[in-house]
């Protein structure tokens, strides 16, 4: 009896607590319960994370070229050169964040190193034609392919599950996420419904899921048996471009933890600030 109402007490104080003016409303005490357990705290907590790097959205939208609709992206994060400037140059994250605490994600890796070479890390991502062209050209710089966004980590992964750990694996939940966040990026890079000339202008998207739950490393040793290592940044190289018009042939996706979420700004920041100068400088 002692352990259970340690245990009850402790799941009470994972519930934010409510304003005195809804203490006794019961309704109050209910919602805030069914909040806790959906998506949308980590998707507040995620925009406030990147609020001092660049214009950030919550719940846009892109257009599904596959079913021909509009689908919500959870989180938008855009960075832009001076826009006085023009054209301008810019780099939107777009965030599909994924919540469920007790089940860990897996990042299958590849037992070799990066099948990409370093200037594919660079110019292999979604881009409108002129940044396509920039982007090769500043390849060609060892300081631009060193920057934490395209400096890939040895053994990368080339498949991301979210683990059940149960009998009933249900719906492919990573395999979703990482579709989302992917065409996500099409339509950035795309779009011309708010800017006519839009592609004009330098625009590059990257895919990121954010989890609030584990995230392991799978490989084998060399006896060949599973080896897990865990992370709180890995990334996913997909190679599924065939439902994603304008994809590269290797799609770079960024897997974040909400506790990795402090270093992975600090790394979209000391890439894109660099970027931009040199956009501006030249």
């Amino acid at each position: 009896m002692i352990a259970l109402n340690k245990l009850m007490h402790e799941a009470n104080e994972d519930i934010p607590q409510l304003p005195e003016s809804l203490e006794s409303d019961p309704l109050a005490h209910k919602l805030l319960r069914w909040l806790t357990t959906q998506g949308y705290p980590l998707e507040m907590r995620i925009a406030r994370a990147f609020l001092d790097l660049g214009r950030v959205t919550q719940s846009g939208y892109y257009h599904d070229s596959e079913a021909d609709c509009y689908r919500e992206i959870d989180v938008q994060v855009g960075m832009r050169s001076d826009m006085e400037k023009d054209p301008w140059l810019e780099v939107t994250l777009c965030i599909e964040a994924k919540s469920s605490t007790e089940k860990p994600w897996v990042l299958f890796c590849m037992d070799h190193d990066s099948p990409l070479h370093p200037i594919a890390a660079v110019v292999q991502r979604f881009c409108s034609a002129p940044m396509r062209e920039w982007l090769e050209r500043q390849a060609r710089f060892k300081e631009v392919r060193k920057l934490p966004l395209f400096d890939i980590e040895l053994s990368p992964g080339y498949s991301l599950v979210r683990a059940s750990l149960g009998q009933s694996q249900g719906e492919d939940v990573a395999y979703k996420a990482v579709l989302s966040s992917v065409k996500a990026c099409h339509w950035a890079t795309t779009r011309t419904d708010t800017e006519p000339h839009a592609n004009k202008f330098l625009i590059m998207a990257i895919p990121v899921i954010v989890i609030d739950a584990p995230l392991f490393k799978c490989t084998l040793n060399e006896q060949g048996k599973l080896q897990l290592s865990r992370t709180n940044i890995g990334t996913l190289i997909w190679h599924d471009n065939r439902l994603v018009p304008t994809a590269p042939p290797n799609i770079i996706v960024s897997v974040v933890t909400e506790a990795g979420l402090p270093e992975f700004v600090e790394r979209v920041r000391s890439s894109v600030e660099p970027l931009i100068a040199r956009y501006e400088e030249n």
